[in-house]
């Protein structure tokens, strides 16, 4: 891994960081999915509680 990323740093590199983007931007989707879909099964219950940052 070391060598052939020391003969190739920019491709190897970068495809290895457009992964780890990848992987971590689906988990957030995921998570946020997740956080909208609790939080709307749960907004008829405190449907005074807005999205908007607390002042």
């Amino acid at each position: 891994m070391l060598l052939r990323t020391a003969t190739e740093p920019l491709s190897l590199t970068a495809r290895q960081r457009k992964a780890t983007r990848g992987v971590l931007k689906s988990v957030a989707v995921s998570r946020v999915v997740y956080l909208l879909e609790t939080q709307v099964s749960s907004g008829t219950a405190n449907s005074h509680q807005t999205s908007a940052p607390h002042s």
